[in-house]
């Protein structure tokens, strides 16, 4: 999670500090078994306390906490698991991720030598282990790897451009190759290939996946793969790799890569980036934490590091829980659309709004009891070029809306100046990539002069109408995408503005 500029709640303080708490309940509801003893059919508060030996007291208020929690659903006297504990709890379930929940908990020591990294560098807590310890982790790493890679597959595939009947794919650091049986469920006549060491693709099961062993980090390996795939895929696939290497040695390892995607090919570089969302922010620090020297990349930084290994063309897809995914080609290719929204999102959190949320703009609400409030209240009216009753109608604003399918609502801070200035940035760089309709909408007066002239405006290129100014009810469309907006109470209270990007 981020905390917004505006967040100074103490709930937001104790909702991260004790975060550790509520994975501790369900790592503990998990180990006792008790999410198996619910299962499918659901089961009794006694039959729960008998059957785990828990005592009854204890274990009444722990059953209650699941209860009031989510991970449980009570139903007159019995107890059943709650779609989300269903979904990810439950060992009957396809998409459990037990194994993700297993190996978390040895990650969550590493985090308590944090102090050490920082100070003694990346890389201090790492010891070596005994072959058995190493296969012992190596197994849980997998299976923890695979559960997760259940789920991002099919995010991955979902948001994936169209492809041909036919193919070559090769995912790069396959593990157990379920990116690649998912490929090949919704493209059957495709062939797939799995590279990775050898001791994690002798663990892939599916026949219709042809291994390949290779340390991407050996040269003489390295190259007997590229001398036999030369130029044969249509897709190769790298999914939480890059993090796993540093700069030098990605660098290296892309320069060879591109020898085996087809001139037409696409190169898929699936991972959390620095700059992606707070998450990979975070996974940055995990890597810092768990490895010699991995990290989280910037967008800037892969796709300079795919530019240097001769790929001309990358797009960015937004998947839905938390990872993207870079499409690097080795000519330029058609942007698809929604990578389009990811770019003006990306460019609005790069110029510094701190919030960027792309939503319909049939949803936003316009209300008469806005411009009354222009009307009515507002020192600045008929005295701004850009206020009422120079602004545009209710109705007008209406009917404009209806001629855009997309909108960026932003959110920023003071000085009000900036804001709008960053705003104009952010119009000309959608115009710019083809949005020959942008347009944006600031909050607050117009600002590019003290005081307007009466016969004309001096800035036309520059005014830009305020959305209350048309009548959009700013607090109903900042609440609608997650943002928090409060009414100004006191000078220490945090000042935000709410922009609007308009594009087709």
């Amino acid at each position: 999670m981020r905390i917004a500029p505006s967040d100074s709640s103490y709930k937001t303080f104790c909702d991260i500090l004790t975060g550790y708490r509520l994975a501790a309940v369900i790592t503990q509801t998990v180990k006792s078994g008790i999410i198996d003893l619910v299962g499918q059919d659901g089961c009794s508060e006694a039959d729960i306390i008998e059957a785990t030996g828990i005592k009854a007291e204890e274990g009444a208020r722990f059953l209650d906490l699941l209860a009031r929690n989510g991970i449980l659903e009570r139903y007159d006297n019995c107890l059943y698991l709650s779609q989300f504990s269903r979904k990810y709890l439950f060992r009957g379930s396809d998409s459990n991720q037990l194994g993700v929940l297993e190996f978390e908990q040895i990650l969550a020591g590493t985090w308590n030598g944090l102090d050490t990294i920082l100070h003694k560098g990346q890389g201090a807590l790492a010891a070596d282990k005994s072959a058995q310890e190493y296969a012992d982790r190596l197994n849980l790493f997998q299976s923890a790897m695979h559960e997760a890679a259940i789920i991002r597959s099919k995010e991955l595939w979902d948001a994936f451009p169209p492809v041909a009947d036919t193919g070559v794919i090769i995912d790069i650091g396959a593990g157990d190759g379920t990116y690649l049986t998912e490929f090949t469920a919704r493209h059957p006549r495709w062939q797939a290939i799995a590279c990775d060491l050898a001791e994690v693709v002798e663990q892939i099961k599916n026949r219709a996946i042809t291994t390949h062993a290779c340390n991407l980090l050996d040269p003489e390996e390295l190259d007997g793969f590229i001398a036999r795939y030369k130029g044969s895929a249509s897709i190769v696939v790298a999914s939480n790799i890059i993090h796993c290497y540093s700069k030098q040695e990605i660098t290296a390892i892309l320069e060879q890569i591109k020898e085996i995607v087809h001139q037409d090919g696409l190169l898929v570089i699936h991972d959390f980036f620095i700059d992606g969302n707070s998450f990979g922010a975070l996974y940055d620090l995990h890597m810092m934490v768990n490895t010699y020297n991995g990290r989280a990349y910037s967008f800037d930084e892969t796709m300079q590091m795919l530019a240097n290994a001769g790929f001309i063309h990358t797009d960015v897809m937004e998947l839905p829980s938390y990872s993207h995914a870079v499409i690097a080609s080795r000519k330029r290719r058609t942007m698809q659309k929604p990578d389009l929204i990811f770019q003006l999102r990306h460019k609005a959190l790069a110029l510094g709004f701190f919030e960027a949320a792309v939503i319909d703009p049939a949803s936003i609400a316009v209300e008469p009891w806005v411009k009354a409030k222009c009307t009515y209240g507002c020192m600045f009216y008929g005295k701004k070029w850009s206020c009422p009753p120079h602004s545009l109608t209710g109705d007008e604003f209406k009917e404009l809306l209806g001629c855009y399918s997309k909108a960026v609502v932003v959110a920023g801070q003071p000085p009000l100046p900036d804001f709008q200035r960053r705003l104009l940035e952010l119009e000309a760089a959608a115009f710019l990539t083809g949005c020959k309709k942008a347009m944006v909408f600031t909050g607050g007066p117009c600002t590019w002069c003290d005081s307007c002239p009466e016969n004309q405006c001096r800035f036309p290129e520059k005014r830009r109408p305020s959305l209350e100014s048309c009548g959009c009810d700013v607090f109903a469309l900042a609440e609608s995408c997650g943002i928090p907006v409060q009414p100004i109470k006191s000078s220490a209270d945090f000042v935000q503005y709410v922009g609007l990007l308009l594009i087709e």
